[in-house]
């Protein structure tokens, strides 16, 4: 009895021992320190430099013109594109500089009265050709589809719109051979049809390099003109009119960065839990180097900056033949925010701002009011921030933006009490700035060169 007493004990520590051979097992293989795997086509943030080079197809000739024909052109963009990307579906917003308006006029004599085959001149002139190329920045929104074939390649698709904002120009170009005479007509936004197939290529260290084939199909009249010609060998002249659409076939290349490397860290790193992922901010900032681009925002800087809004300073120029002089009263800038950090230090978003002046003109002689004028100026630009100083209530940081300005003016002395509309680049270089708060509100001041003012302060709010 006492025997077979002992072989149940033992038996039951044998067992005991097992299980905890087995439990030690399973504990060392949950604490492996093995790093974490991200799927191939992960989801998340994208940011990638674009380029593509473009077959831009004829102007319309609105004219039955014998002796003169509209050629193809060539034409391109280069760019940035900020997307996000879920299992097989993405959109992308990007912001391009490149081709906006695209003509190639070439003259065709051979068949004209007295054409003489044999007269050297004869092919001088007939030779000649009219290129013209007018760029602008233009903002592509696009919707992917895209599907992986194995850890290395997938294919793409994508539709969307192409927006450039508007803006006129009168543009004239030419020789005493042939001339062109372009208005581009005041559109607040141009809109224009892009679509792209193509494939993804993925690098060892997870970057994707992409090529696609697209289209862009314009709706709209981007440019309308009027062109004139002659040929003193065989004394034949014309003139004509024409139209362009920024309609174009396209080759692109794109290389975009996945941020794979630090999303392999989430698991580990500790800012993930103790820093904010997202950023709402709003300042008001001074107005004058915002507004002015010439040396007058400059001058008048520092003898304004300390006054009370609204700034208001007298302008040394004067308008002839009227001899008038404006007294003018800025508004501050406003501006909005908006930021994603996409690792500890690097942030991406984008920057909207409004601001303005108020013009009063005087009579020079006898300082009378003989009119009222005013500006208002609106920006939106993609952004990059780079913090160096992180922590949970303090961030020093600097950043930088490049987009679009749009300019509304009326000035009765100098625009005939006409509202006019155009488009400039804007920019915003943060030089240095500082935020701090707690429970998700902060206050932040910035000292910077653009259209955010050289110094602007406010509050916002993160998550």
């Amino acid at each position: 009895m006492e025997l077979k007493t002992k072989h149940i004990i033992l038996g039951f520590m044998t067992s005991v021992l097992l299980l905890c051979g087995v439990a030690y097992g399973q504990d060392s293989v949950h604490v492996s320190n093995a790093p974490v795997q991200i799927p191939v086509w992960d989801n998340g943030f994208r940011i990638g430099m674009t380029t593509q080079a473009q077959l831009v197809l004829p102007a319309t000739l609105t004219a039955d013109d014998p002796y003169m024909i509209s050629l193809p052109g060539f034409g391109g963009e280069l760019g940035v594109e900020f997307s996000y990307h879920f299992s097989h579906f993405g959109v992308s917003l990007g912001l391009n500089f490149g081709t906006f308006s695209v003509f190639n006029f070439k003259p065709h004599f051979d068949d004209a009265p007295g054409a003489d085959m044999d007269d050297p001149d004869f092919w001088l002139y007939n030779q000649f050709h009219h290129y013209s190329m007018i760029p602008n920045l233009l903002l592509p929104l696009k919707f992917e589809f895209h599907y992986p074939f194995n850890d290395k390649l997938a294919i793409m698709a994508d539709l969307g719109a192409k927006f450039a904002f508007g803006y006129k120009m009168d543009y004239t170009d030419g020789d005493i051979w042939i001339s062109t005479y372009e208005d581009i007509a005041m559109k607040p936004l141009y809109v224009s049809l892009v679509t792209d197939i193509g494939l993804y290529y993925r690098l060892p260290y997870g970057d994707l390099i992409r090529g696609s084939v697209g289209a862009n199909v314009g709706f709209q009249h981007v440019s309308d003109g009027e062109y004139q010609y002659k040929n003193p060998s065989c004394n034949v002249q014309g003139e004509g009119t024409f139209f362009t659409r920024n309609t174009n076939f396209n080759l692109q290349v794109a290389y975009i960065h996945t941020f794979r490397r630090y999303k392999q860290r989430r698991a580990t790193d500790t800012w993930q839990q103790e820093l904010p992922r997202h950023e709402f901010q709003f300042n008001v900032g001074d107005p004058v180097l915002a507004v002015n681009s010439s040396s007058i925002g400059f001058t008048n800087f520092f003898s304004t900056l300390f006054q009370e809004f609204p700034y208001t300073y007298s302008a040394v120029y004067w308008t002839q033949p009227i001899g008038d002089y404006p007294i003018t009263r800025f508004v501050p800038t406003f501006s909005f925010n908006y930021h994603y950090r996409a690792t500890k230090w690097f942030w991406v978003g984008g920057l909207t701002t409004i601001t303005g002046l108020h013009n009063t003109w005087h009579d020079r002689f006898s300082d009378e009011i003989t009119g009222h004028g005013s500006e208002v100026h609106f920006t939106c630009m993609p952004d990059l921030r780079f913090s160096y100083f992180n922590r949970k209530h303090v961030t020093l940081y600097s950043g930088f933006g490049l987009g679009l300005r749009i300019i509304s003016l009326k000035e009765p002395h100098q625009y005939d009490d006409k509202t006019h509309t155009f488009c400039r680049v804007a920019c915003q270089l943060t030089a240095f700035g500082v935020k701090a708060g707690a429970k998700h509100w902060f206050g932040n001041v910035e000292l910077g060169l653009g259209y955010k003012g050289f110094l602007s302060a406010g509050f916002g709010y993160e998550f």
